[in-house]
């Protein structure tokens, strides 16, 4: 007599059918999880060099997925915002699919996220280009399960961009009626739901919601630094290339193996960003050692510079001529990057020559600065510093006129507030020249 099992082929989303076939026995399941790509940001700060930022991000791409490719791994995913957002170009489009077309053995699944949500006519999953997608390429448009060599992928795409609704929902709905011994992995795009570390309307996933679905993994979209939860089956690998100065844990996709179903997912990152992303600071405290130990700093940089995005903060006090110098001293050294960007976050401090060469010569700069000075020190109980106190005090009366004019209380003025304003002002300075 022939030993016949049933296994369960599944269909679509919402049709599962019971099909006989020889017996067979639990199998392991091996996956590349990313999310977060981004393909096509905008990166308006660097101005020209926007389009190298951009084409690094699809260099990224075809990294990773020659990565899967010599892993041999049962399913490449993307766990949301491969796209910056549904305006991206159609060249963007075709690119990032040919470059799946190269891989035919991946099998690659794209999940919409927030920045490309799949919302029906506008969005970008109804371009002509996905209409003929290559073999290997599947995106999730709709809740519903995949078969996948171990197990199953269970898909909870997101629809809009914003919702208070916890999207892993659907997956726990899903997962309900699998078989109980196949692997189970979910898929989904939101915040992790952190007490004051998410938006209510951002998508929130429950801090347990792998174990609450019965799934064996979550992947996840959204933040773009690589954090694990509810005992390592749910995971956001972050952004596989990086995207701003705060993101030290991205860079890397996620490799996971699960050995059967219930165990633990084995995880390990695997680099594979084309950038560096560095940050420094110039503090005016030490102006001569600050500067040679930036030098310094730049020159071990400089071989790496073609891959390096660079940023250099400015903080403390500093005087409009040595504030102008280190400006000066700084532009050349960033031709050697691939691209960057100074902050200044100083905050403007005169001389008694300094102050009284403004006022002869811009007197009407010099009146505001001295103004802003008496107001920060009438809202925030701020030292006047040396040489503005001798002009004519600012009455409360006055300061308040001064702030009405602009429709601001200035009760609710703060620290960030005159941080700001001194910024605006240290700029216009510059241009005024020393």
């Amino acid at each position: 007599m022939l030993n016949v099992c049933v296994q369960w082929g599944v269909t679509n989303a919402d049709t599962r059918i019971a099909t006989p076939s020889s017996c067979w026995k639990p199998m392991s399941l091996r996956f590349i999880h990313s999310a977060d790509w981004q393909l096509g940001a905008r990166f308006t700060q660097f101005g020209g060099k926007a389009e190298l930022l951009r084409n690094a991000r699809l260099q990224t791409w075809e990294t990773a997925l020659r990565k899967g490719d010599e892993f041999g791994v049962d399913a490449f995913l993307i766990a949301g915002d491969l796209f910056e957002d549904s305006q991206v170009d159609d060249t963007l489009v075709r690119a990032a699919l040919s470059l799946c077309a190269k891989h035919p053995k991946l099998r690659v699944f794209i999940l919409p996220g927030n920045h490309d949500p799949a919302t029906g006519p506008g969005s970008v999953w109804e371009r002509n280009e996905f209409t003929t997608l290559p073999k290997n390429v599947v995106v999730l448009k709709e809740p519903g399960v995949h078969e996948l060599a171990g197990g199953f992928l269970i898909a909870a795409p997101l629809k809009q961009k914003v919702s208070t609704h916890d999207p892993s929902l659907k997956i726990a709905e899903l997962a309900r009626d699998l078989p109980a011994d196949k692997i189970q992995v979910g898929i989904t795009h939101g915040a992790i739901a952190i007490p004051g570390k998410h938006k209510p309307n951002d998508f929130p996933i429950a801090l347990d919601a792998a174990s609450r679905a019965g799934v064996d993994y979550l992947a996840v979209g959204h933040w773009h630094n690589w954090q694990t939860y509810d005992n390592d089956r749910l995971l956001m690998p972050g952004t596989p290339e990086p995207d701003s100065f705060d993101q030290e844990n991205s860079g890397s996709v996620a490799l996971v193996e699960i050995s059967n179903r219930g165990a633990l997912p084995k995880i390990n990152r695997v680099p594979v960003a084309t950038l560096t992303w560095q940050s420094l600071k110039f503090d005016f405290v030490n102006v001569e050692a600050g500067k040679k130990a930036l030098q310094q700093r730049l020159d071990d940089m400089r071989p790496s510079g073609a891959k390096t995005v660079l940023r250099v903060t400015l903080h403390g006090s500093a005087s409009p001529q040595v504030l102008h110098e280190i400006t000066k001293l700084l532009q050349p050294l960033f031709d050697s990057f691939l691209a960057a960007q100074m902050i200044d976050g100083t905050t403007v401090a005169f001389t008694a020559g300094e102050l009284e060469v403004l006022q002869r010569e811009h007197p009407l700069l010099a009146q505001t600065i001295a103004d802003l000075f008496q107001v920060e020190h009438l809202a925030t109980n701020t030292p006047l510093p040396a040489g503005i106190g001798a002009s004519e005090a600012l009455s409360l009366a006055a300061a308040q006129e001064l702030t009405g004019s602009a429709k601001i209380e200035l009760t609710q003025l703060d620290t960030e507030f005159f941080k700001f304003a001194h910024q605006l002002l240290s700029q216009k300075l510059q241009e005024v020249g020393p």
